[in-house]
């Protein structure tokens, strides 16, 4: 109990008479995600307490932008599919693959192309004078053979640009990753590490505080059993003598009596209900912690579905070099088809899923840090019945930042005051025992040598319990000060949530949300992984018959 009382002492000795917290301002951050398009919905999260009708109202806004943003998702996933259905023919690329335009071979003149006999042929049948047109029915291949290397170049280019924007888009999807990892996931961690701090310092705390008040208890317990001890031993009146010094111990003595009393009274009524609901805010700044260290588990999976995702777009990446070289076989196949996406589209559908949730903290943690203080009193005010009254309205104390003074903080300063006069009421009585010695004193009250030598110890005992339980009380006072347990509020709220907390959910939605962009684009360009398909020659569109090119080399 003593080293109890020396920690809590030197501990409050650092403490200031008068304090004032800290004014909070909120971030940046927190008052533009705030005020963000909730489609006319409110976002009043104070709301989602006081009001059935405007939390109904709230729940909608807080989620309308997330389920706005997933319908966009969904609506692109089936924009791809119906690109896939339609074809290279018609939409080219966005079908997904890559298609050169059909290459018309270069034809000779038409004089390598004929035999001899088809000389006499044209020679016998053409009228005598008539030369043959130079008109645009001849065969002319100069302009068909610019026609095609124009269009291969242009589709050259249209391959580039599709590679580059895959490429391009792969890289930001892995600069989202880890921004995902290094800004969202850490600064959450921190937070929750901050969270987890300061509630393992409210539970200590409340502990400490229930510990002083049983001790307190106790102290009182041997102050009465002390007293009662001694008045069995004494008498009644403790002093039975009729001369000015037992009139004095008997006075004294009763006086003790009365304050004992009403001092036992007192503890027994503001000490019994508070041990008890310290002993609850310990178990449930206990049971928070455990699931806060649940949720520290959720974001390294989270941790690890985006470095699954920065894998796989490496993997992505690897095949599209081998594409660009025209290069594909079993394994190139088997990666594409097999692994890369049905895996890809997997996590992805997660992370649209992830993205989406993350905004809807992101918004839901701004409208609660935008007044945090309100937001928890109107909590407070609402569940107070679940707290003894002097807990409630002590918490309420702290949280508003030491404005709001509980009337029942004036009983633990009544109890002290009166420790106090009992105290001095014991030390007077043991005082004039002191001084008049045991003899006198067994003279003078009637009693024998034992008795008074109780009587003297008995007040002694009552002098130094009474002396232990002032400091009880004191240091219990000190703890549950204002300008010791508002701090850890503080640090709670407005640090640990309001700034770490906020800013983890902003960087998580932003960085996952510009991953989901770039992974749709990468599969919108997806032709860049497949090498160009080059369609064979069809000789009937051509115009010319298998017969016709080959005669020259004899072919009939």
């Amino acid at each position: 109990m003593n080293d109890i009382i020396g920690t809590i002492s030197s501990y409050m000795a650092n403490q200031t008479s008068s304090f004032t917290p800290e004014h909070y301002i909120p971030t940046e951050t927190v008052y533009q995600k705030h005020h963000w398009f909730r489609f006319g919905h409110t976002n009043d999260l104070e709301a989602l307490i006081s009001n059935d009708e405007l939390a109904k109202d709230y729940i909608i806004g807080v989620t309308s932008m997330s389920m706005f943003i997933l319908g966009l998702a969904l609506l692109w996933f089936i924009v791809i599919i119906s690109f896939k259905c339609a074809g290279q023919k018609r939409v080219g690329f966005l079908a997904g693959r890559l298609e050169s335009p059909a290459w018309q071979p270069s034809l000779p003149p038409i004089e390598e192309c004929l035999t001899e006999d088809d000389d006499e042929n044209i020679s016998t049948h053409m009228p005598i004078g008539h030369h043959a047109s130079s008109g645009p029915e001849n065969f002319s291949v100069a302009g068909t053979d610019l026609d095609q290397e124009k269009q291969e170049k242009k589709f050259n280019r249209k391959a580039l640009m599709v590679r580059v924007v895959f490429v391009i888009s792969g890289i930001c999807v892995m600069i989202s990753g880890a921004l995902f990892y290094s800004e969202g996931v850490t600064s959450f961690v921190n937070s929750l590490n901050a969270v987890q701090y300061s509630l393992l310092i409210v539970e200590n705390t409340a502990l400490e505080s229930r510990n002083l008040t049983l001790s307190a208890l106790e102290a009182k317990h041997n102050l009465v059993s002390g007293l009662n001890e001694t008045i069995s031993e004494t008498g009644a009146n403790f002093c039975q003598g009729s001369d000015q010094v037992a009139t004095e111990i008997r006075e004294a003595g009763q006086q003790l009596v009365s304050d004992i009393n009403a001092m036992s009274s007192a503890v027994d009524e503001s000490l019994k209900s508070f041990s008890t609901d310290l002993m609850k805010m310990a178990n449930m700044a206990s049971e928070m912690n455990e699931n806060l260290q649940t949720a520290s588990g959720f974001f390294y999976a989270l941790t690890a579905i985006s470095i699954v995702i920065v894998v796989l777009i490496c993997i992505m990446l690897a095949v599209t070099f081998f594409s660009a070289k025209d290069v594909s076989n079993c394994f190139t196949k088997c990666v594409t088809c097999a692994l890369i996406w049905p895996v890809f589209i997997f996590f992805l559908t997660l992370s649209w899923i992830f993205a989406t949730l993350f905004l809807v903290f992101s918004l839901a943690g701004s409208d609660f840090c935008f007044k945090p203080d309100d937001i928890v009193l109107a909590f407070l005010n609402k569940n107070k019945d679940n707290f003894d009254s002097l807990i409630s309205a002590m918490l309420i104390y702290y949280v508003s930042g030491c404005t709001v003074f509980p009337e029942n903080l004036n009983d633990i300063t009544h109890l002290i005051t009166m420790v106090k006069t009992m105290l001095a009421a014991a030390n007077d009585l043991a005082d004039n025992i002191a001084s008049d010695g045991v003899d006198d004193v067994a003279t003078s009250c009637g009693l024998d040598k034992a008795a008074a030598t109780a009587l003297q110890n008995g007040v002694q005992v009552i002098s130094v319990v009474s002396q232990d339980l002032e400091k009880l009380l004191g240091s219990f006072k000190g703890i549950i000060s204002c300008q010791n347990i508002n701090p850890i509020y503080t640090s709670l709220v407005h640090d640990a949530t309001c700034t770490e907390a906020v800013n983890g959910f902003n960087w998580l939605y932003g960085s996952c949300f510009a991953l989901c962009i770039c992974a749709m684009t990468m599969i919108t360009f997806r032709a860049a992984l497949y090498p160009v398909k080059r369609p064979e020659l069809d000789l009937d569109q051509t115009g010319l018959s298998a017969p016709l090119l080959s005669s020259k080399n004899g072919g009939h």
